[in-house]
């Protein structure tokens, strides 16, 4: 699932690629990846383009949105030429680097013929008309309301576990597994640990490691785990994937301390940490 990161550099390359563009149409190809009416955006021009977590908001100029999440399997891809949409490798989970494939759900074509594709394999992701942004619960971790006195705030209030909560929603928007199973290592805090009993300097040291790895995976463009399921809008792979200290590196060595990394199953996902660096 694409995390902060990973819909940042997805919305600073489509700002690059489709500002200023007029939708010529919209053809939806799955009509439950896309909620509302696709003809009031038809003939509108993109003015602007945010994120608030892992949402991407298309500012139109009839004052309308297209609120775009990806969730687990999706992909946006841009197309400089509609008539011939052809990418440089093979797209994840399509077998193809030609579009559309059979997980394209939305095309969005512009009419300086360019256009997007909106791929999703298990068709959880969505695009949604809107008159406002996504209005999310969770203060991004971008935003300046994200700091210390924040987390510590919903750290304390709590006896769930720590990685539990970094990836919840509607307190934090943006950690994913990725991001929180790397900054747990990076603070030397076991996943499973409960919230409460974190000290003072544990919050303080989490959330400098929390900000880290998000930077790190803006820096290299965004991670393509093992899945792959992540690309970035030119069809190109995120780069973080090489940097991570424990996601996804069961049995191999701890970075610190060379003990093996362990995995272990909670809340319906993989926690990976080192035994002796997160007691």
């Amino acid at each position: 699932m694409p995390e902060l990161p990973e819909v940042e550099t997805i919305k600073l390359q489509l700002k690059q690629k489709i500002l200023g563009k007029t939708i010529k149409n919209i053809e939806i190809l799955s009509k439950k990846n896309f909620i509302g009416k696709s003809e009031t955006v038809v003939n509108q021009k993109i003015v602007d383009i945010s994120r608030c977590g892992k949402v991407i908001a298309i500012e139109l100029s009839n004052n309308l949105y297209l609120n775009l999440h990806m969730k687990l399997t999706g992909q946006l891809l841009f197309a400089k030429n509609m008539k011939r949409p052809v990418f440089e490798t093979d797209i994840p989970f399509t077998k193809t680097n030609k579009m559309p494939a059979n997980t394209t759900r939305v095309i969005i074509y512009f009419t300086d013929g360019s256009g997007l594709f909106f791929n999703d394999l298990r068709k959880f992701g969505w695009i949604k008309v809107n008159n406002q942004p996504e209005q999310l619960k969770g203060i991004d971790v971008l935003s300046k309301d994200f700091s210390v006195k924040y987390l510590t705030a919903i750290v304390t209030s709590t006896t769930r576990p720590i990685k539990i909560i970094l990836m919840d929603q509607d307190k934090i928007a943006g950690i994913g597994n990725i991001y929180a199973n790397d900054a747990l290592f990076l603070s030397k805090i076991n996943p499973l640990r409960r919230s409460k009993t974190l000290a003072t300097l544990e919050i303080n040291n989490l959330y400098k490691a929390i900000k880290k790895v998000i930077e790190q995976g803006l820096k290299h463009g965004g991670s393509s785990g093992a899945d792959e399921a992540y690309i970035r809008p030119d069809g190109k792979k995120g780069e973080h994937q090489r940097y991570f200290m424990v996601y996804q590196r069961e049995g191999k060595p701890c970075p610190r301390c060379k003990t093996p990394i362990r995995r272990v199953k909670h809340g319906g996902r993989s926690s990976f940490y080192c035994p002796k660096c997160q007691k």
